[in-house]
């Protein structure tokens, strides 16, 4: 009889919703102020970019969170190892563009899980 592999690979949509969903729940702090920024990010990524989106979410204490989610997920999906703003300030053309298309599908599932999770 052969043997199932029951390795699960979750696709990349998965692993986002699920890190959003994740972070979403542990956050402590003003949860109204969050969710405020947290559904105009993707808005500012598309009309701004993503440098001066990050440069506007890390200039804040209460925009910082979201800051600091975007920075974290990036982190994990290597396309920096510390500040994601520095570093992308200093990276090519071409992980700038990979970089701002994973933050902004990021975004969009930390638009829709905030809506779920977070009322007012």
């Amino acid at each position: 009889m052969n043997q199932i592999n029951k390795t699960f690979y979750k696709t990349l949509n998965q692993e986002r919703a699920s890190f959003i969903l994740k972070e979403v729940k542990e956050f402590t702090g003003d949860k109204n102020k969050f969710k405020t920024e947290a559904r105009r990010v993707s808005s500012l990524i598309i009309s701004n970019g993503l440098l001066p989106t990050l440069a506007f979410l890390k200039s804040k204490e209460g925009r910082k969170p979201v800051y600091e989610i975007i920075n974290q997920w990036l982190k994990q999906r290597e396309f920096c190892k510390n500040d994601a703003l520095e570093e992308l300030l200093n990276s090519d053309a071409i992980k700038l563009r990979l970089a701002t298309m994973e933050a902004l599908e990021l975004s969009n599932w930390l638009k829709r899980i905030v809506e779920i999770e977070i009322k007012e």
